[in-house]
């Protein structure tokens, strides 16, 4: 395999040198496959300035593209508004892994990853770099239902940005279950962020799915059977089982029905607490 590798001291070059073929960004380095036979042209990023911040500003967290994995989940911003996003990361890799790998990669790798459920959840926006402009995304619109990715061919994601809930009980969480690119055994991984009104009612909620590696969507049945209801058994199982049979079989109704009931429990805990990891 070819690799001609060419670093980039400005944002203003990027998308000129995507627009080569055969080029893929480089800032982790933990999603380039050495074994290919393919030539690539690697636009290396890992230079830029300002890209790889954690910061608040007003009501929202702003997240640069080439934030690690590590200083995400080790970020209290995010343990104390996102902390499913926190979860997430956690349960994904090794800290080697963590250490390079980076939150825009992650987002623009083809192959979904858990951490796409919990943003998903949290209502996530992309900031994207064309050619010539910006454009901004909720992450709803990023995938579609093949799992395929919003991104052009010269485009990039320069900023991630989430609103922080302005409710004082609000709570998320992430579950997964399965096992990762296990051939017999299929995996999810899901996520969800909620906010209770005085009396417990659930005022609003989010919760996002990765099925597999190739699928990811929002979970309405479950948010449509739970929103302005109050958490009581009978209601949560419902939603779980509407959710459930939305899924079409994907694996085992069980594992998913006892992995979706934890994690409402889980989100419920933290919101009434507001307890951070």
């Amino acid at each position: 395999m070819t690799i001609d590798i060419t670093a980039v001291q400005k944002i203003q070059e990027v998308s000129a040198l995507l627009s080569i073929p055969d080029s893929r960004i480089l800032a982790g380095g933990t999603g380039i496959d050495k074994n290919t036979e393919e030539p690539l042209h690697l636009v290396d990023i890992s230079a830029l300035e300002g890209l790889d911040s954690i910061k608040q500003k007003g009501s929202r967290i702003e997240i640069g593209p080439l934030c690690t994995l590590q200083t995400l989940a080790d970020s209290v911003l995010i343990k104390t508004h996102f902390p499913a996003l926190a979860e997430a990361v956690n349960a994904i890799a090794d800290p080697e892994v963590r250490s390079r790998a980076t939150l825009g990669g992650s987002i623009a790798s083809p192959r979904i990853s858990d951490i796409s459920a919990a943003l998903l959840a949290s209502g996530a926006k992309l900031t994207i770099k064309t050619d010539s402009d910006y454009r901004e995304l909720l992450i709803d619109r990023f995938w579609n239902q093949t799992g395929a990715n919003d991104l052009q061919y010269d485009e990039w994601i320069t900023r991630i940005s989430i609103q922080i809930p302005k409710e004082t009980k609000c709570g998320a969480a992430f579950g997964k279950c399965g096992v990762w690119n296990h051939p017999t055994e299929p995996n999810a991984a899901a996520a969800v962020q909620l906010s209770l009104d005085a009396a417990g009612k659930i005022t609003a909620i989010r919760g996002g799915m990765r099925l597999g590696t190739a699928q990811i969507r929002r979970m309405f049945p479950l948010e449509k059977a739970l929103k302005n209801r109050k958490p009581e058994a009978d209601v949560i199982n419902t939603a779980v089982r509407s959710m459930v049979s939305a899924s079409q079989n994907f694996m085992d109704e069980d594992s998913l029905s006892a992995l979706l009931t934890d994690m409402l429990h889980r989100a419920l805990i933290c919101a009434e607490e507001r307890r951070t990891l």
